[in-house]
């Protein structure tokens, strides 16, 4: 029995983990409050030391975790690119079936993420954005488009090698894939002239795109 008074230490791994935690949650707080702040702010107008605020932490301990806004912004938009990217990023499928299965669930996670309005949102700072150069649109095509297209293209070549996909161009099949996946989609909610569409019709329309790209990919 320890004596009264004693204090019992939590092992060592238990404090590693409670540390980390900490850590994780720390960081999550930062993006969040940055997402709120750019959207409510814009980009351009937010600075950090309002982030760390939102935030409830510092600025010594934002700059811990980001190296400056544009860091952030950035972990910000590959968070959401990796969301969409998931379903294809985490399959492995054995057959035809289900490789052709896993790009109609990447394509409908990719149009909820799109047609998310936070992402239109930022979609609208990006275009309204003052100046030549965009660091918004600048972080939107870096670190959101081109990762998600990069996933897809590689997941494509998995299937090529597979023979479940025929074609030798699959550059051309992607970029045909995404005009059919996308189509009006993202102009519909940029000019607010189109409802957001359900779950429901988003899966049915990626659905559409992949067997689509089944057929397009032997004419390439």
């Amino acid at each position: 029995m320890e004596p009264i008074g004693t204090r019992i230490s939590r092992p060592a791994s238990s404090r590693r983990r409670a540390d980390t935690d900490a850590v994780q949650a720390r960081r999550q707080a930062i993006l969040a409050a940055a997402g709120e702040a750019f959207l409510t702010k814009g980009y351009a107008e937010t600075t950090t030391l309002e982030i760390a605020g939102l935030a409830n932490t510092s600025k010594r301990a934002l700059y811990q975790h980001f190296a400056d806004k544009r860091d952030i912004l950035n972990h910000l938009v590959r968070e959401r690119s990796g969301e969409m990217a998931a379903p294809i990023e985490m399959a492995e499928p054995r057959s035809k079936a289900a490789f052709f299965e896993a790009i109609a669930a990447f394509g409908a996670a990719f149009l909820v993420r799109l047609v998310d309005p936070t992402t239109i949102a930022l979609y609208r700072l990006a275009i309204a954005e003052p100046g030549p150069s965009s660091d918004l649109g600048q972080a939107l095509e870096a670190s959101g488009h081109a990762p998600v297209r990069q996933s897809l293209r590689r997941f494509l070549e998995h299937g090529a090698a597979r023979g479940w996909l025929g074609g030798s161009d699959l550059d051309s099949a992607l970029e045909a894939y995404f005009d059919l996946l996308i189509g009006s989609v993202t102009m519909g909610q940029l000019l607010r002239t189109e409802p957001l569409p359900g779950q429901d019709a988003l899966r049915r329309r990626a659905e559409r795109a992949a067997a689509a790209l089944r057929r397009l990919a032997m004419s390439f």
